[in-house]
């Protein structure tokens, strides 16, 4: 990224774009214990759409790729200029993270270095956030709606590899509930449950906090704003929920979340290993993810029974998203005229996004 555009500030349309968010959040969980319903996923809750799953090569989803790429940099750094998503950036990412995101860049923190022996490469321990759609890329949404919206996505912890995928929630997500909905999904609009974090951050934070003074504390030497009481309370339910620890993935489910990670490896990048390894997972996934959807619910093509009970009671918020596109703002002018070979360059045609078949996220 080049410095001009490093130092721009985000247009006015994705700051107010990122105030709706905020507000958007607030009003989907009212009650701030909301955030401590379910030990095993705190701070979410299910939002039932109906959506229909596309093709990998759609355009629909192939220009939901590139207006992600598009508009990627503006939100971090709108994100991390409003008050609230300061001070909840500070909690969740740290001082660094913030100047990451004030540039525009997801929050990547090396956090320790390892070396198995002589002779051996060093390993470096990474703290990775990407975006998380709420409502996947490869599902439609209906007309004058926009899957790139900030209010549909959250900036989650993601670990790549490792047997040990205890911080690694946003591919926990995919694994347990969002793979084994949309694997075979039958080709009309179904019910979906999509997982929707009551935070910008996932986790929020990284330690607990017991009472509010504690919690003020923290943001008193973290320079950041105050928070509303409401984003107090919800961060010490979601503490309690966790035991006042870091949040970690379940054991029980750690294996199910390695095993979406996988689908990325070079190993799964043949058509018919990848189809294998995704039907692999959405058999062992179905019956954790029937243990949290309602009946109803899609699961490897078949709607669980209407008399269905989950073991777990995660809330669920049913009504649709508003996600109106971001509005527009005009371009700075050009300053001086473009030179042949500028213009040239700018009426070349833009190479496509290239997809791992049926691969979606």
């Amino acid at each position: 990224m080049s410095s001009r555009k490093r130092d721009a500030p985000p247009p006015p349309g994705m700051v107010e774009a990122v105030d709706q968010m905020f507000r958007q959040l607030e009003a989907l969980a009212p009650d701030p214990n909301v955030a401590g319903a379910c030990p095993e996923l705190p701070g979410i809750v299910l939002h039932r759409i109906t959506g229909r799953v596309l093709d990998p090569q759609d355009p629909r989803y192939l220009d939901a790729i590139s207006g992600y790429q598009s508009m990627h940099d503006d939100f971090l750094k709108a994100l991390a200029a409003h008050p609230i998503g300061r001070a909840l950036a500070l909690l969740a990412v740290g001082p660094d993270g913030v100047a990451l995101l004030e540039a525009g860049r997801t929050p990547n923190t090396v956090t320790g270095i390892s070396r198995a022996g002589p002779g051996h490469a060093i390993r470096s321990a990474r703290q990775v956030y990407n975006c998380h759609h709420v409502v996947p890329k490869s599902v439609s949404l209906a007309q004058g709606q926009n899957i790139n919206h900030p209010g549909n996505l959250v900036l989650a912890k993601t670990l790549r590899r490792g047997r040990d995928q205890s911080e690694n929630p946003h591919h926990f997500w995919h694994g347990l509930l969002l793979h084994p909905q949309l694997h075979r999904a039958p080709p009309h609009e179904i019910p979906i449950y999509v997982v929707r974090p009551l935070f910008p951050f996932y986790p929020p934070v990284n330690q607990g906090f017991r009472t509010v003074e504690e919690l003020r504390a923290k943001l008193k030497q973290l320079g950041a704003p105050p928070l509303p009481e409401m984003w107090e309370k919800r961060i010490l339910a979601f503490s309690v929920a966790t035991r006042h620890r870091p949040y970690r993935v379940p054991e029980r489910y750690q294996q199910i979340t390695q095993m979406f990670g996988n689908l990325f490896t070079s190993e799964k990048r043949d058509d018919a290993a990848q189809l294998a390894a995704r039907a692999d997972l959405a058999n062992r996934a179905a019956a954790y993810a029937a243990e949290f959807l309602p009946g109803g619910a899609y699961l490897n093509g078949q709607p669980l029974p209407t008399n269905h009970q989950p073991k777990h009671q995660l809330p669920i918020i049913d009504r649709d998203p508003d996600l109106r596109p971001v509005a527009k703002t005009a371009k700075t002018p050009v300053r001086r005229q473009a030179t042949g070979r500028t213009r040239a360059r700018s009426q070349a045609p833009k190479p496509q996004p290239t997809q791992t078949p049926g691969v979606k996220i």
